[in-house]
C-alpha cells in the first residue's frame, strides 16, 4: 500500500471515530457528511499527521485526532458577513494596516462617503478579531452622542468618555470625574475599539487622544466621512474605502433584486442600467435592488425613466425611492422607527406601534427588512441606517414645514418648546421625543399644551446626562388630556402625583425614573391592562406602591433606589407574566408578601435592601436571585425544591450557617459573609454546581467536599480557612486561595495532589517535585528526545512576590528548531487582591511537539530539543522563582478522558521519563 492510500484510510478511520465521539457527547454538535469530513481533514492534514506519528497506540492516536476534529467542527465563528461582495478584499487590506502582530498601539482610519460601507467593514473586522483582545467595544454613532446640548467642551468629552468606559467595562451607570479616566483604566489593557461615525476632532481627543492611553497591541479603528479629521489627529494608517467595481456593483444589486449574484439574460442589460443609476454606492444598490425585487421586466422598464429623472445621482432622492414604493401602512411604520424606535427590539416595536393587529406590524417589519430599509439582527434589534433616519425625519418635516404642530412627530427641542408654549399642537401629532439636555434654560409648558393633541401616543422626555436638572416645568394637570397615550417616559418628573384624570388604559410603558413622585395614584386600581413595562427607579420620595391589580400583562418592574419604599404590596400576586422584579437599593424595604408564587418571575433582585430580613419566596421558578447586602439570616428549606434556579448571589448577608440550597444550582456567591462559620456537607450533592465564591468569608474554617462539576472556586482573603475536603479531581477546575494564610499542611498537600487547570495559594518556593527550577521569570531546558515518548503537557509553578496584585500571567515557550513561539498561553486570574505574602501559582499547558517535516515525506523527528520558557505577569507582579514539570502524554490524556467520562477521580499526572 502506497503512502497516500494509507493516509486516506486513516482519514476514513478518523471520521468513524469522530462519529463515535459525537454520539458520546450530550452537547450540541455539527453533523457533516463523509465527503465534507474528509475535505475538512485534508485541509488540516499537516496538523493531523503531526499527531499521527507521535502516538504509540493506534487507538489512542485515533481518539486524540477525533477529539481534535470534533473541537474544530464545533467552532462557530460569525458568518454574518460571508456573503457580502468584496468583503474579503476589504478585510485583507485592513489587516495589513492593523498589523496585529505589532506590539505598538495603532490607530487606523476608515474613510469614505456616506453609504460606502465603512461601518460594515468595521463591524466585520470587529466580529473577526474581537476575541483576540481582552477588552473590546463597537461604539456606534459617536457623532450622535456628542453635541446638541448646552454643555461646554469639557462636559461633552466627559460624557463621551463615560459612555465609552461604561460599555467597554460593562459597568452600567459608571461615573467618571476627569478626562484621565481612560488612561487610568486602560493603559495596561489590550483593547480593540471601533469608533463609528466620528465627525469632530473633539470626539477623538475625548476617546483616543494618545496611544499611551491603551496597552500594547491595542487597536483603535475610526470610521468617518471627514479625511481632514484623521489628518488632524495624526492618524497615518488610513483605508479609503473604494467604490465597488462595475462587476461588484452589479453583484450587490443582483443579490438584493434577484437573490443571485448575476442577473438572467433577460434582465442583464437593464440590471446594469439600474446598478449604474445607483452610482455604485453600496447602500443605494441595496435599497434600489430591494425596491425592484419581484417586479416584472415591464415594471422595470417603466420605472427606469422616472428614476433617472428624479434621482439625479443624489443619495437622498435614491433612498426616497424605496420609501415611496411602500404601502401606506409600511410608510407609517418606517416613520415610527426613524423618529422614535430605532435600536429597539422588534417585540417592543410591535407593542408600541398602533396598527390593525400585531400581524400587520410583523409583516411591515419584514417588508422594511426585505427592502433594506431596516436590519433586524439575530438578537431582535431593529436598526435603521442613519441616512434613512434622516430621510424619515425630512419626510415628517415636509408634512408641515412652517407649522410643526401639524406634523406626526416632533423631534427638535426648539420646535417642541414652540408647540408646547404656544399651544399650537393638533390632533396630527402622534409622538414627541426631546432630550432635556438640549434645552438652554428652564421651559414652562402651557397648561393647555396637550389639550388639542388628543391622538398623542408617545411622550419621551429624557435626559442623556443624569446630572442635568429637569428644565421642563409642567402644570399639575398638564397630562390630563391624553386618552390614547401608550408611552410615557418623563425622566425627573417634577410632581409628587400624576393628575387625577390621567388616563392609563392604553399605556404600554410607564418610565419615570429620578422623579419626585410620592405615589402614582390613590389606592384604587387603575385600568392597566396593556402595561408591559414600569420603571420608577431612583425615585427617592416614593412611599407607596401603586395598586397593580389589573396590570396582568406587566413583564418588567423596576423600583430600584426607591429609598422610602417600605412594603411590597400583595397586589403583585396578580402579575403572572412578570419576569423581572428589580428592587435593588430600596434601603427602607422590610415587608414582602407571602403565600404567592409568580409563575413567570425568573429574575429577582434585592441587592442592598439593608432592612430586609425575610428570604424572598415569591416564586419557585426563579433563574437568578440576588440578595446581596441584606439582613437575611437563613435560607428556608423550601428552596431545595426550586427547579429552575441557576444562580444565587448571597454576598454580604447575615447568614451564619448555610444549610439549604437548590440541588440544580449552577453559581453560588457567598462573598463577604463575615458571619458565615459553616457550610453544609450536602454541597457535594449539588451535581450542577459550577462556580462558588467564598471570598472574604473571614470566619469560615472548613470547606466541605465539592461536587466534581465545580470549575471555579474563589476564596480570596479567607483569613480563618484551615481545612479542605479533597483532593480536587476536575482537570478544568481553577482554585484561588489568595491570602488564605491559615491553610494547614494537609490542605496544602491536598491541593498539590489535585488535578486542576490553575491554582494559586500561599507559598514561598517551587515544590521539590518540579525537577526543573530556575530563579526569576525564565528558564532553559535541554533534553534528548528518543521518539518513544511524546510530551502531552507540562506543569508550571511560579513563586510570586508579596506586596503586588496578580491579575494574569502570559506564558510562552520556544524551541531550537524555529526560534519563534510554538504557542502562547494566557492564564487569567482577574480581580486578585494584593498578595500579603509570597504565593505560588501552578497551571498546566498542553504541548504540541515540533517536527522537522511532515511524516508522510519520510523525515524523522528531531532527537534533541532546547526549550526556553518566559513568564510575564501584569501589574508589576514579580516572579521570584519558576519551575517546569513535563508530564507523560498518554497518561495525562487517559486521566483527562477518565475525568470527562466518569465520576472516577483520575490519579495525578506523573513526571515524564524524559526528564534527564
Amino acid at each position: 500500500m502506497d503512502e497516500n492510500h494509507c493516509v486516506t484510510n486513516k482519514v476514513a478511520l478518523i471520521y468513524i471515530t469522530t462519529e463515535a465521539v459525537i454520539s458520546a457527547f450530550s452537547t450540541p454538535i455539527i453533523v457533516i457528511s463523509i465527503s465534507e469530513c474528509i475535505s475538512f481533514l485534508f485541509k488540516h492534514i499537516t496538523v493531523l499527521h503531526v499527531k499521527l506519528i507521535l502516538m504509540d497506540n493506534e487507538a489512542d492516536m485515533i481518539t486524540t485526532i477525533a477529539k481534535d476534529v470534533l473541537n474544530k467542527l464545533n467552532a462557530t465563528p460569525s458568518r454574518d458577513f460571508e456573503d457580502l461582495v468584496g468583503i474579503e478584499s476589504h478585510i485583507a487590506r485592513m489587516k495589513t494596516l492593523l498589523c496585529l502582530e505589532s506590539q505598538e498601539v495603532r490607530l487606523v482610519g476608515i474613510w469614505g462617503p456616506a453609504g460606502i460601507g465603512k461601518t460594515t467593514i468595521a463591524r466585520a473586522l470587529y466580529n473577526q478579531f474581537h476575541e483576540n483582545f481582552k477588552l473590546s467595544i463597537f461604539m456606534e454613532n459617536v457623532s450622535e452622542s456628542y453635541g446638541g446640548t448646552n454643555l461646554d467642551s469639557y462636559g461633552l468629552k466627559l460624557g463621551l468618555q463615560q459612555r465609552f468606559l461604561s460599555k467597554l467595562l460593562d459597568q452600567h451607570g459608571l461615573r467618571i470625574r476627569h478626562l484621565g479616566a481612560i488612561k487610568e483604566r486602560l493603559k495596561n489593557q489590550k483593547v480593540l475599539a471601533v469608533l463609528d461615525d466620528v465627525n469632530n476632532i473633539e470626539q477623538l481627543q475625548a476617546l483616543a487622544k494618545e496611544t499611551q492611553w491603551f496597552g500594547n497591541k491595542s487597536r483603535i479603528i475610526v470610521t468617518t466621512r471627514n479625511k481632514q479629521l484623521l489628518i488632524s489627529h495624526n492618524i497615518s494608517h488610513v483605508y479609503k474605502v473604494p467604490f465597488p467595481s462595475r462587476e461588484e456593483a452589479l453583484a450587490i444589486f443582483c443579490q438584493h433584486a434577484f437573490r443571485e449574484c448575476y442577473p438572467s439574460d433577460d434582465f442583464k442589460d437593464i440590471a446594469i442600467e439600474f446598478a449604474t443609476l445607483a452610482g455604485h454606492l453600496p447602500l443605494g444598490l441595496r435599497v434600489l435592488g430591494s425596491f425592484m425585487r419581484g417586479k416584472s421586466k415591464e415594471e422595470w422598464e417603466v420605472s427606469l425613466p422616472t428614476l433617472k429623472t428624479r434621482l439625479t445621482g443624489e443619495i437622498e432622492k435614491l433612498l426616497k425611492v424605496g420609501y415611496e414604493g411602500l404601502h401606506k401602512d409600511d410608510k407609517a411604520l418606517f416613520l415610527h422607527i426613524a423618529c422614535l424606535f430605532n435600536g429597539h427590539h422588534e417585540t417592543y416595536v410591535k407593542q408600541m406601534v398602533v396598527a390593525n393587529s400585531d400581524l400587520d406590524v410583523s409583516f411591515g417589519l419584514k417588508v422594511l427588512a426585505d427592502r433594506s430599509l431596516i436590519q433586524i439582527y439575530v438578537d431582535g434589534k431593529v436598526v435603521m441606517h442613519s441616512l434613512l433616519r434622516q430621510l424619515g425625519r425630512e419626510v415628517v418635516r415636509e408634512q408641515s414645514v412652517d407649522e410643526p404642530g401639524k406634523r406626526q412627530f416632533l423631534m427638535s427641542a426648539r420646535e417642541i418648546c414652540g408647540v408646547l408654549s404656544n399651544n399650537t399642537g393638533t390632533d396630527s401629532v402622534l409622538g414627541m421625543s426631546v432630550d432635556m439636555c438640549d434645552l438652554n434654560e428652564d421651559f414652562y409648558i402651557n397648561e393647555k399644551a396637550f389639550e388639542n393633541m388628543r391622538n398623542l401616543l408617545y411622550i419621551r422626555i429624557y435626559r442623556s446626562n443624569d446630572a442635568n436638572p429637569n428644565k421642563m416645568k409642567l402644570p399639575d394637570d398638564g397630562l390630563s388630556y391624553l386618552p390614547q397615550l401608550r408611552l410615557l417616559q418623563w425622566d425627573a418628573y417634577p410632581h409628587m402625583f400624576l393628575p387625577s384624570r390621567f388616563r392609563t388604559e392604553c399605556l404600554v410603558e410607564l418610565s419615570m425614573s429620578h422623579s419626585k413622585l410620592k405615589t402614582l395614584w390613590g389606592d384604587n386600581a387603575q385600568p392597566l391592562r396593556n402595561l408591559k413595562n414600569m420603571n420608577l427607579s431612583n425615585s427617592p420620595n416614593l412611599e407607596s406602591f401603586p395598586n397593580l391589580l389589573e396590570a396582568t400583562k406587566l413583564e418588567r418592574l423596576d423600583l430600584s433606589w426607591c429609598e422610602s419604599l417600605v412594603e411590597l404590596p400583595s397586589s403583585i400576586q396578580n402579575l403572572h407574566k412578570l419576569s423581572l422584579l428589580e428592587m435593588s437599593c430600596c434601603t427602607s424595604l422590610e415587608i414582602l408578601p407571602t403565600n404567592i408564587n409568580l409563575a413567570s418571575l425568573s429574575r429577582l433582585h434585592f441587592r442592598n435592601c439593608l432592612r430586609l430580613k425575610t428570604f424572598p419566596e415569591i416564586s419557585t421558578n426563579l433563574n437568578y436571585l440576588k440578595i446581596k447586602g441584606t439582613a437575611i439570616t437563613e435560607v428556608p428549606p423550601s428552596v431545595k425544591s426550586w427547579r429552575r434556579i441557576e444562580e444565587i448571589c448571597m454576598e454580604s448577608t447575615e447568614v451564619r450557617i448555610l444549610i439549604n440550597l437548590p440541588y440544580i444550582l449552577d453559581t453560588l456567591c457567598l462573598r463577604g459573609n463575615t458571619k458565615l462559620v459553616a457550610i453544609a456537607n450536602y454541597l457535594i450533592r449539588l451535581r450542577r454546581l459550577r462556580m462558588i465564591d467564598i471570598s472574604f468569608c473571614v470566619s469560615l474554617v472548613y470547606l466541605p467536599k465539592l461536587p466534581y462539576s465545580v470549575r471555579y472556586l474563589t476564596a480570596f482573603n479567607c483569613e480563618s480557612l484551615q481545612r479542605l475536603h479533597g483532593p480536587f479531581r476536575n482537570p478544568s477546575i481553577r482554585l484561588k486561595f489568595t491570602n488564605c494564610l491559615k491553610l494547614d499542611h494537609n490542605a496544602q498537600e491536598m491541593i498539590h495532589q489535585s488535578v486542576f487547570d490553575v491554582v494559586i495559594l500561599p507559598g514561598g518556593q517551587v515544590p521539590a517535585y518540579f525537577t526543573h527550577r530556575y530563579n526569576g521569570n525564565s528558564g532553559f531546558y535541554h533534553f534528548t528526545f528518543d521518539g518513544s515518548v511524546s510530551f502531552y503537557s507540562f506543569k508550571v509553578c511560579l513563586v510570586l512576590a508579596a506586596g503586588t496584585r496578580f491579575e494574569s500571567c502570559h506564558t510562552s515557550f520556544y524551541t531550537s528548531f524555529r526560534g519563534d513561539p510554538i504557542k502562547k498561553y494566557y492564564t487569567y486570574m482577574l480581580n486578585q487582591p494584593q498578595l500579603k505574602v509570597d504565593h505560588i501559582c501552578m497551571f498546566e499547558c498542553v504541548l504540541s511537539p515540533d517536527y522537522d517535516g511532515p511524516p508522510y515525506l519520510g523525515t524523522r523527528p528531531s532527537t534533541t530539543k532546547l526549550f526556553k520558557f518566559d513568564f510575564n505577569c501584569n501589574y508589576g507582579c514579580k516572579v521570584l522563582e519558576c519551575g517546569v514539570l513535563f508530564l507523560e502524554a498518554r497518561k495525562s490524556l487517559i486521566a483527562a478522558k477518565r475525568a470527562e467520562s466518569s465520576s472516577t477521580c483520575p490519579r495525578p499526572a506523573k513526571r515524564s521519563k524524559a526528564q534527564v
